[in-house]
């Protein structure tokens, strides 16, 4: 037999043998009540072709046991595949990094969850005095502090990598209005988890970074988990996608260092399989304990109501039943990355799903497609069918077919005004009179693109509560049409009232007429729609000769010159 024919087959019954194993062994698991491990990854990618992500990692845990990680698709175009080692960016998740800090500092004795800020940040204070005594270590863990979230997204675009940027950032808290009385409402807000960062900073005497890195990182083995994004970058830190009608463009987006406690550390499948493990394996890693079961405990026990039904939020956690049955999660979205965490107690279940792309409008606008994956598989782990693949959402489409409507209808409209105000200086009978006139053909849409550029430039910014900057960064494909469509209404709205008021007060032009040796106003020369003469009545008047008595002069009736020497 020929060396290069045994290879083949070789090759050929290794492959047969692979996929008899992994059919053999999600048999086994299906029998045994495991989950199918094979039926899970299938449903992953699918859903990866069907949103167009380009890179994804999963893991998942099942006790202290990590059950499965996988790698799915590239990290960048044109470079390696994901592994579970890949490190992604984990953005809000990082908010459990924190809390988790806390509670240890708590249980060392070294910071008491419902003393004041002030205590362990003399200087931090917000725009209110008497709102900055009240603010306690536990309202910002719960987030009801009063601080809105419009004020944590104020410097979502900010690319501070100081070593000061932390403290910097939540030293600038000091004009920050609280929008509800301290403790009464949930409000998420990374400011609540900006001052935790530096709260942990101060008490520790550490940096964030350094805190986070020997008291969590270390202890869990989590070797390929970073507190900078620079050093990320350096061990395989997937290329960050933002989404373009649908599409994934790729990205180089700014690291707010500023930011670090509440959306800033990255991390990888393997790793996070660890993490979720010391909450599912009496919270401890082997034999190493990060915080007690019952600091455990309160990190996850529900704590205030969002306002969202069945949901509450715990120290980092969101808490809400999936198909009846209680789970933990978080998700972090940044402008170009994704990732999602969930974890169910009582059946000791945990999932992590981090993505190299994050569909900001299909997210806010849409059916979320992206969280869906982690409980698509969070069901499949707790018994459910696997979920029916997700499909592109209506009303995202009908969001995008407004604004690009509603652009289609301003270039009309501005083609009409130009054909309006030609004709207002070619032919001045067309102009408006009168103060009524002059405002509806004047005024009034000045009125409409003035206010259209306003909903925009302030409404819009307002609504999502993030500054415009954010909206371009993380909305694009719907941000930068909608922020042109604005600038253009504003700009041709005072062009438009500018050109119409100077062409009105600007005299008819004169042209030369004979009349009476002067000219006369090109408004006289207009032309009329000829008239036909009325038709000349025609009269029959009696022969001179005729004898009969005349009732009036015969020139009465033939026009006629007539005298009283011609009877």
């Amino acid at each position: 037999m020929k060396p290069s024919r045994s290879i083949a087959i070789r090759f050929l019954a290794a492959v047969g043998c692979g996929i008899a194993s992994a059919m053999l062994g999600s048999a086994i698991a299906a029998a045994d009540g495991g989950p199918d491990l094979a039926a899970i990854d299938r449903y992953v990618r699918s859903e990866m072709d069907v949103q167009r992500i380009p890179g994804l990692a999963l893991g998942i845990v099942h006790g202290d046991r990590i059950v499965h990680v996988q790698g799915f698709g590239k990290a960048d175009r044109s470079g390696p595949d994901v592994t579970p080692q890949t490190p992604f960016l984990i953005g809000s998740v990082t908010k459990s990094f924190t809390a988790l800090a806390i509670m240890q500092l708590s249980e060392a004795g070294r910071v008491q969850l419902d003393a004041p800020v002030q205590r362990y940040l003399p200087w931090w204070r917000v725009a209110d005095p008497d709102a900055s005594t009240q603010v306690t270590v536990r309202h910002l863990l719960y987030q009801v502090s009063g601080l809105s979230k419009a004020t944590g997204n104020a410097y979502a675009t900010n690319g501070d990598t100081h070593d000061s940027a932390l403290e910097d950032r939540v030293r600038a808290l000091r004009d920050a209005k609280l929008t509800e009385p301290v403790g009464m409402t949930w409000q998420y807000s990374n400011a609540n988890y900006w001052t935790l960062g530096m709260l942990v900073q101060a008490v520790s005497g550490q940096s964030y970074e350094t805190y986070i890195q020997q008291h969590i990182f270390d202890p869990l083995q989590m070797r390929n988990s970073y507190t900078s994004q620079a050093t990320a970058k350096q061990h395989g830190l997937p290329t960050e996608h933002r989404y373009w009608y649908g599409f994934p463009v790729a990205t180089d987006l700014p690291f707010d260092r500023g930011g670090l406690g509440a959306a800033g550390l990255s991390s990888s499948a393997l790793d996070m399989a660890r993490y979720l493990g010391l909450y599912l394996n009496d919270d401890r890693h082997g034999a190493t304990a990060l915080v007690t079961p019952a600091g455990a405990a309160e990190l996850q026990r529900p704590g205030v109501p969002t306002g969202v039904e069945g949901v509450s939020y715990a120290m980092g956690w969101d808490v809400s039943p999936l198909h009846g049955v209680p789970t933990v999660s978080h998700d972090g979205s940044g402008f170009g990355s994704h990732a999602n965490v969930v974890f169910v107690p009582d059946r000791e279940w945990g999932v992590v799903v981090m993505e190299n792309g994050e569909n900001s409008p299909d997210e806010f606008f849409g059916s979320r497609r992206m969280t869906s994956i982690a409980n698509g598989v969070t069901d499949m782990l707790i018994g459910q069918e696997s979920p029916a693949p997700t499909s592109s959402s209506r009303s995202l489409w009908v969001v995008y077919g407004v604004v690009l409507g509603i652009i289609a209808v301003q270039v009309v409209g501005m083609a009409r005004s130009v054909r309006t105000i030609r004709g207002w200086r070619a032919d001045p009978l067309r102009r408006p009179t009168g103060a009524l006139q002059i405002g509806l053909r004047v005024g009034l849409p000045v009125l409409v693109s003035w206010s259209w550029a306003l909903i925009v430039l302030v409404g819009l910014p307002r609504m999502i509560r993030a500054p415009l900057p954010a909206v371009l960064m993380g909305l694009p494909d719907l941000g930068y049409p909608l922020v042109a469509s604005a600038v253009l209404a504003f700009g041709w709205g005072l062009a438009r009232a500018i050109w119409a008021i100077r062409t009105l007060r600007t005299a008819p032009p004169r042209v030369p007429r004979p009349l009476n040796g002067a000219t006369v106003p090109a408004v006289l020369e207009r032309p009329r729609p000829s008239r036909a003469p009325p038709p000349v009545k025609e009269t029959r008047c009696p022969p001179l000769h005729s004898r009969r008595p005349r009732l009036a002069p015969r020139a009465w009736f033939c026009g006629t010159p007539w005298s009283a020497s011609s009877s």
